[in-house]
């Protein structure tokens, strides 16, 4: 009965190792699978911040940029209208030195007119005292 009682401790023990082997196989791996769930979902957790962080970083930066294009837009625009303007004011002063210079031509025109006119007139006076000379002469009788 000994070797009974031996036999039936060893196979009893075996039995419990077993049965807690198998209890302790699957308490791990329920363990072992919540584990992988929690680190699972933190993971997501993570990966949704970190999209939110960048998504947030370009909206920073595109906003950013917009505001540099403007402004770089508003400088380009200020020099446009300044050269307009300038263009314009040319355009006057163009204007302005023509019209000054079509009146320069009439006023030239004008003083040749009468050169002439006073030359011809000097010539009808220079007759007209050539001729009062020879009466005077033909009076006093030269």
């Amino acid at each position: 009965m000994t070797v009974y009682i031996i036999i039936s401790s060893i196979v009893a023990l075996l039995i419990g190792g077993l049965l807690t082997w198998l209890s302790m196989r699957f308490l791990l791996k329920s363990r072992y699978d919540s584990v992988l769930r929690e680190a699972e979902k933190e993971a997501e957790v993570i990966k949704k911040n970190k999209l939110l962080e960048v998504k947030e970083k370009f909206l920073h930066l595109k906003a950013d940029l917009e505001k540099q294009v403007s402004a770089r837009n508003a400088k380009i625009q200020s020099v446009e209208g300044k050269l307009k303007q300038r263009e314009l004011t040319l355009n006057q002063r163009q204007e302005d030195l023509q019209r000054k210079n079509c009146e320069v031509d009439a006023v030239k025109e004008n003083l040749a007119a009468q050169l002439e006119l006073i030359d011809k007139k000097k010539l009808d006076l220079e007759k007209l005292h050539q001729r009062e000379i020879e009466q005077l002469e033909a009076l006093s009788g030269l």
